[in-house]
């Protein structure tokens, strides 16, 4: 038997030191203070307070600090000078009787000359301005009245350093104008003065050190617009002769890259020319200077020949699309080619269009005169009508050209700002496909590429992974199909998302025809089975992907598969037959069809969304305004399209007064009604009333019209309360007028906006309507409108929500069930209650719910650990019926305290939050008891929620809950629809997340630069603490670390050194922000030291490293490369940008749009708190690692009609916990931050009947495969097993680590075959390689000791394998090491987490030989023979080294043993 050999990648993490501070340690500083009348005498105190603190807070002494201190308004008031005072009491002893306001107006140029004059003009005193550099210190509340640059400069230039620090109304302009470098600051009011001291003395000391010139003062490129993108021409310079032709071409280009913001951190163009021969004229690395690029386009000429397409997109791909020579695709930024031909391609350009497309770049094609449309489609990204353009002839680039840049900038903004947030939506209104059964029937037939068929892998299993994958959710079976198919695994085998995607990973490709009737018919079964488990309740879909015709009929099967209600996707791709495809689905709309697999991934969210719109809009209720441009630059014919537009979309919805409302306003510079949210109440009567709009002309006054439409979202409009309100603009031109205010007063109404514009529109004047790219449909013309209709339609059935579904909770029902509410009213109650209970994910893992009903008595209905599924639930609270009675609620309550027990199912100890609501209708008859029997619930850590109905005191409410935003308050029983989302909000914002993560290694890297206003400071340290609550914070599973930076950093506490999440929560709490300039480049450079394994870091471990970085600007420095290094060593970062923000510099940090979010102020970091933890609970480096393990079994007692484990129970036992050890290993993997994915195969050479190997995920009934297989008679360890092991590989690369574990009882053949065996299996790649002297044992080997750590940890925690029942195996283990330099004696010892210590430095003489006197050196480590002892030995071993009979002999006398 062979054993693998896996290669480790180890990195070695270089010490970063931490900022050293040097330079001065002391300065003379000088505070001038605002007097003024801006000021005002009432706010004068605070700023007295402030100077108190800093003259409190800095060691003023002869030797150290020297302080002054000058008021000013119109004039300079003198306070004292630097060497007036030499202590700290006397100064604050002239402040207290002294220093008094004196009001003015606001002269800071003033102040500024006559401090400079006064403090800083007269010799210093044989102080060394070096050793003691001045510092002035400027306090204004307002706009100076006079000019202050000058007057700063002058300071300055005499090495003044000035520190500006405003409040109120002042001016940012005089700060920056005033301050040195960054050391300005602005306050919003006098009040935050008393913060802000806190931070002032480290202010000082790092102005003190300043250096001008120093780094803080470089100037980062801004770029203008979604411009950071790698972008490169790719041109057909052959014209045939026509130099007019050349010429419009070359106009074309300048003109484009004129527009283009051409900067090395911003756009860098390249430009290739080809004809038969390809030549690159600049690379990317050299398109960073616009003249110089226009000057190569300047520059080129025609070339003679034919057009060789295919491989100049191929030089491009591996010449020009480098990192090496420019390309900043690591570092996320778009990669986009532009093929400009006006031919058809003598070469095959469709294997090097797909190649370059699967290396991430998006292909534009610009086709001329003859350019080959079947080729410019074969080339193209997907879909075609965005990445497509034909033209007819030169002439007409011109006119082109801006839609050619509009398409490139829609296509930079849908990769860095859309596909991320639309991909987000759509796994939200997911969220409501709560149960489904979905099989995969895959097209394994033998004309698919390798890497076609790993195309299709990943499609499949990036569409499953948008779902919630459970046994009683979504639940996902797979069968492969060619000439005949295979179950590769039912539906109900797989419980979870990530053993789901490695089942889907693990899946190998059969080979052979397309015969796709057959599997159908196959599978049709399988879906039956499954609607007969869930009792044909849940929906059931079928995705066919296929890539050929199939060979036989598929009719019949289809047929059969409708009338079951199941419903097809049917994907094609290559030379799938269309026909058979629309067949398949029997919807155009569930058919799909790509030119190949790499395009795949470009459909994904369109497949995922038909299979969840059914769900996500089954009760879709919406009011809709349509604001429709009817101005002059649309025309008739266009008029019309947008008509057709808004009726299909009228179609795609549910009218109805309960259901779906619209309305409709028409604009242009005048604003008319055409139909108010509830004139019309049918499909057909909206659809008439679109058809009769006319048309009105002129010009575009949008803001206008925003304003107009608003009042249409009013009851008196037709308007429904508690009705989610969204408003459609559909335009073509740009607004004449200002549309961000009204939009924003709109949105802040809570109107969700969606605008629809065609490129004559201005895309930033729809963003700012809409207020998120992803909410702006921008398309190039009226035909495109129909593509967007679902998308639309989607959005609206289910926008996203903060909290979609309640996901980790304990929520206890506490019921008034009095007499004073009637059957009716407690029915609406009961739907009220079980409103939140459909909004849960119900599971013993996930939600858990209680109730008890009450009058004069509490009676419980369940407990929480009574239920563990929705309709449970759901069916005791409709059988419910009132008691009648008085209404006791302080004893319900104190009675419901035992409800949240660890005895009752509350999980209270495990950190799961903890929810009590109560419902009344009316005052309580012990209202006394009610406060103190609150408040005892809420001390033990329940949150406690209150709604009140009719009768009920809203005072006891508040008693009850504690706080005024914790009770609810109704007039009318109708009324509980009305509260029903904002107590199912605080439902849900109050329970975790469902995390599939165990370990991880966290670090907070927090933004703390002046920018940041100190109230906003705490709002990012309160949304930390609240992300910390989320996770298990304890020593072996989630671990958190926090640094701060502005343009120092600070580390505030590494990896590990808190554990809990009070702990980490008061250690982020007591952070203090340290100002300054942002510079996350810097940071990122610092941070890298925290997860070093020295640091607290378990990356050796394999636990999944996370950077969580958290910034309000532009760095001022560049990140792209500090940000790479660190992903390169496995760190994954998410970033989260507030405010004003550039989201392509937060990509160039993630290296990736998914992980990167943004909110619009820090009010807004709670809406984006679950997502967060949801992407780092599912932080998992992908696995590009792999590992094959055949099992296979000699024992040679075994019977004829035997099953294969009869007889044998330690071999099911051991197995188990052998797979089971092997399959979840840590740290051994290809790459550091992927996780070594290993996939299991059992031979069995001696079945009855054939056993074909196949190679599955692990899972705990993995062994179910071998339960029935009976055999033919004992199995032999001769040359034919070796070669069926060998043979079970199905997949011989190199790139798959392989391993054979076989159980076997002894050799059963000639040493001669065997060896000879073991010599062709070497040179089939799986020689182990021999041992040198003196090398260290375990040298070279790093899997042995990982797997060997293992499988001895399981080897020594077996249940149920024991001499007697009910006692337990205590197992032993000593090492045995044959060739070791000094003689090594085994030693048997109890298994312990360092047990391979004893191995560590262990050096070897030499190779070890498996011969005769191996087997009794194993043998002589037992020191008791006894059998009371049972006696295991584990080798690892790459072969025989002996003669046969010598080692049979051997094996007799052990056996006679």
């Amino acid at each position: 038997m062979k054993m693998l050999l896996i290669l480790f990648l180890v990195i070695i993490c270089s010490h970063v030191s931490v900022n050293q501070d040097s330079g001065p340690e002391y300065a003379d500083v000088v505070f001038l203070v605002d007097s003024s009348d801006h000021l005002g005498i009432k706010s004068f105190p605070l700023v007295k307070m402030f100077i108190n603190k800093m003259i409190t807070s800095l060691p003023i002494e002869a030797s150290k600090y020297r302080v002054a201190l000058a008021q000013y308004s119109d004039k300079l008031h003198d306070e004292f000078h630097l060497n007036t005072f030499k202590s700290r009491n006397p100064i604050l002893n002239h402040l207290k009787k002294n220093f008094r306001f004196i009001g003015g107006s606001l002269r800071i140029g003033n102040a500024l000359q006559e401090a400079h004059r006064t403090y800083f003009s007269a010799p210093a005193d044989g102080r060394d301005k070096k050793e003691f550099p001045p510092i002035l210190v400027v306090l204004a509340s307002a706009e100076s009245e006079d000019e202050v640059e000058e007057a700063a400069k002058a300071l300055q230039k005499d090495g003044v350093k000035v520190i500006s620090v405003g409040m109120e109304k002042a001016s940012e302009e005089n700060l920056k104008a005033m301050a040195t470098a960054q050391f300005h600051f602005n306050l919003r009011t006098v009040r935050d003065l008393s913060k802000f001291s806190q931070n002032m003395t480290q202010i000082i000391k790092e102005a003190a050190k300043h250096e001008a010139g120093a780094a803080d003062d470089t100037h980062v490129e801004v770029c203008q617009g979604p411009s950071v993108a790698d972008v490169v021409f790719l041109l057909d310079v052959s014209i045939n002769g026509s130099q007019e032709n050349f010429d419009y071409l070359k106009e074309f280009l300048e003109e484009s890259i004129s527009a283009l913001d051409i900067k090395e951190n911003c756009m860098r163009v390249g430009l290739v020319a080809y004809s038969e021969e390809t030549k690159v004229i600049n690379s990317l690395s050299m398109g960073i200077n616009k003249s110089e690029v226009l000057q190569h386009i300047q520059n080129l000429s025609p070339q003679a020949g034919k057009a060789y397409t295919g491989a100049a997109i191929k030089k491009i791909r591996k010449e020009v699309f480098r990192a090496q020579n420019g390309s900043r695709k690591n570092q996320g930024v778009p990669q986009i080619a532009v093929l400009v031909t006006h031919r058809a391609s003598e070469d095959n350009v469709t294997k090097a269009a797909v190649d370059l497309r699967r290396q991430g770049v998006t292909i534009f094609t610009l086709g001329i005169e003859g350019a080959s449309d079947a080729q410019l489609e074969k080339i193209a990204s997907h879909p075609a009508e965005q990445f497509i353009s034909k033209l007819k002839t030169f002439s007409d680039l011109a006119a082109h050209n801006q839609t050619f840049l509009k398409k490139l900038r829609k296509q930079i903004t849908h990769r860095v700002s859309v596909l991320s947030e639309r991909t987000e939506t759509l796994k939200s209104g997911c969220v409501d496909t709560e149960e489904a059964d979905i099989y995969l029937l895959i097209d394994g037939s033998g004309s698919t590429q390798a890497t076609d068929f790993q195309e299709m892998k990943t499609f499949l299993s990036d569409v499953v992974g948008m779902f919630n994958i459970a046994p009683d959710k979504v639940r996902v079976g797979a069968v492969q199909y060619a000439d005949s198919w295979d179950l590769e695994f039912e539906i109900n085998k797989y419980s979870n998302k990530n053993d789901l995607g490695k089942a889907i990973e693990n899946i190998r490709q059969m080979g052979g025809n397309t015969n796709t009737g057959a599997a159908l018919n196959f599978t049709l079964k399988l879906l039956q089975k499954a609607k007969q488990q869930r009792g044909n309740k849940v929906p059931c879909h079928l995705v066919v992907l296929t890539k050929g015709m199939s060979k036989d009929d598929i009719l019949e099967p289809v047929n059969r598969l409708r009338e079951e209600h199941i419903r097809v996707h049917a994907i094609g791709v290559k030379e799938a037959n269309q026909t058979q495809l629309r067949a398949l689905a029997g919807e155009e709309k569930r058919v799909y069809y790509v030119h190949d697999f790499d395009t795949l991934k470009d459909i994904r969210n369109q497949v995922v969304q038909e299979i969840c719109a059914e769900e996500a809009c089954k009760e879709m209720k919406a009011d809709i305004m349509f604001l429709v441009d009817s101005s002059g630059s649309i025309g008739l014919e266009n008029f019309g399209k947008m008509k057709t537009f808004m009726k299909n979309l009228v179609t795609k919805s549910q009218i109805g007064a309960d259901r779906v409302q619209i309305g409709v306003v028409q604009f242009s510079d005048i604003n008319k009604e055409e139909f108010q949210l509830n004139r019309f109440m049918s499909q057909s009567e909206i659809s008439n009333a679109i058809d009769r709009m006319p048309h009105i002309g002129e010009t575009t006054m949008t803001g206008s019209a925003l304003t107009f439409v608003s009042q249409y979202f009013s009851p008196a409009k037709g308007a429904r309360p508690n009705v989610r309100k969204f408003l459609i603009l559909i335009t073509d031109g740009e607004a004449h007028d200002i549309v961000k205010d009204p939009a924003v007063a709109l949105r802040q109404e809570g109107i969700i906006i969606y605008s629809v514009g065609v490129f004559g529109s201005n895309v930033t004047q729809l963003e700012e309507i809409s207020g998120r790219p992803d909410m702006v449909f921008y398309v190039e013309n009226f035909d495109i409108l129909q593509h967007i209709e679902d998308d639309l339609v989607f959005g609206i059935c289910s926008p996203r929500e903060e909290c979609k579904r309640i996901e980790v909770l304990d929520v206890v029902f506490v019921i008034d069930s009095s007499g004073s509410i009637d059957y009716h009213e407690y029915n609406i109650m009961k739907d009220f209650m079980i409103g939140l209970v459909k909004k849960a994910n119900v599971g013993k893992n996930q939600v858990r719910f209680g109730a008890m009903k009450y009058a004069d008595d509490p009676e419980v209905l369940f407990y929480l650990d009574d239920f563990g599924t929705k309709s449970e639930v759901i069916s005791v609270l409709q059988n419910d019926q009132p008691i009648g009675g008085n209404t006791y609620t302080a004893e319900a309550l104190g009675v419901s305290d035992h409800m949240f027990t660890e005895a009752r199912g509350s999980r209270l100890h495990r950190g799961v939050p903890q929810v009590l609501i109560v419902i009344t209708d009316g005052e309580s008859h012990d209202a006394d008891k009610l406060n103190a029997t609150a408040r005892a619930l809420r001390d033990k850590g329940i949150l406690v929620l209150a709604v009140g109905i009719a009768g009920a005191n809203p005072v006891e409410l508040l008693a009850m809950a504690g706080s005024s935003d914790k009770y609810f308050f109704v007039e009318t029983f109708g009324g509980l629809k009305g509260i029903f989302s904002d107590v199912s909000d605080s439902v849900c914002n109050s329970s975790k997340v469902d995390c599939e993560i165990e370990k991880v290694d966290l670090v907070f890297l927090m933004d703390g630069s002046n920018s940041i206003h100190p109230s906003d400071f705490k709002k990012m340290k309160d949304f930390l603490a609240s992300v910390v609550q989320d996770f298990d914070v304890s020593l072996n599973r989630v671990h958190i670390g926090a640094a701060q930076f502005s343009h120092t950093y600070r580390p505030e506490f590494a990896l590990g050194t808190s554990i809990g999440e009070k702990e980490v929560s008061s250690q982020i709490e007591s952070i203090q922000q340290i100002f300054g300039n942002t510079h996350i480049g810097a940071a990122l450079r610092q941070v890298g030291h925290y997860f070093r394994p020295d640091m607290g870091s378990r990356i050796n471990a394999g636990t999944p490293q996370v950077l969580l970085v958290l910034t309000d600007g532009k760095s001022q420095d560049e990140v792209a490369q500090a940000a790479e290094d660190l992903r390169h060593k496995g760190i994954e970062i998410y970033s989260v940008g507030i405010g004003d923000v550039d989201d392509q510099q937060l990509i160039q940090i993630t290296g990736n749009a998914d992980k990167k979010l943004m909110v619009h102020n820090f009010d807004e970091l709670k809406k984006i708190k679950k997502r967060i933890v949801r992407n780092i609970c599912t932080s998992r480096g992908e696995s590009n690692c792999f590992m094959d393990v055949v099992v296979g079994f000699d024992v040679s007692t075994q019977q004829k009609e035997q099953t294969l484990l009869e007889g044998q129970p330690w071999i099911e036992t051991y197995l188990q916990d052998i797979l089971r050890a092997i399959s979840s290993l840590n740290g051994v993997s290809c790459e550091v931050g992927t996780e070594t994915q290993v996939s299991v195969a059992f031979q069995v050479t001696n079945a009855m009947e054939k056993y074909s190997p196949k190679f599955e995920i692990y899972s705990e009934n993995i062994l179910n495969r071998l339960k029935n297989v009976t055999v033919k008679g004992p199995s032999l360890l001769n040359a034919n097993l070796l070669s069926s092991l060998w043979g079970a590989f199905q997949n011989k690369s190199a790139a798959r680590g392989k391993v054979v574990l076989l159980f076997s009882d002894g050799l059963d053949d000639d040493i001669e075959k065997l060896e000879q065996k073991s010599d062709e299996l070497r040179k089939e790649g799986t020689e182990h390689g021999g041992r040198q002297k003196e090398q260290t044992l375990l040298e070279g080997q790093p899997w042995i000791e990982t797997y060997l750590q293992d499988i001895l940890r399981a080897i020594s925690s077996l249940n149920g394998v024991s001499c007697e029942v009910g006692t337990e195996t205590q197992v032993s283990v000593a090492f045995q090491v044959t060739n070791a330099m000094e003689k090594y004696s085994p030693k048997f010892e109890i298994y312990s987490e360092n047990i391979l210590n004893r191995l560590k430095n262990v050096t070897v003489k030499g190779p070890s030989l498996l011969n005769a006197n191996l087997l009794s050196s194993l043998w002589g480590a037992f020191q008791n023979k006894s059998a009371a002892r049972g006696k295991v030995v584990l080798l690892f071993s790459d072969g025989l080294d002996d003669d046969i009979e010598k080692l049979e002999q051997k094996s007799d006398e052990l056996r006679k043993e």
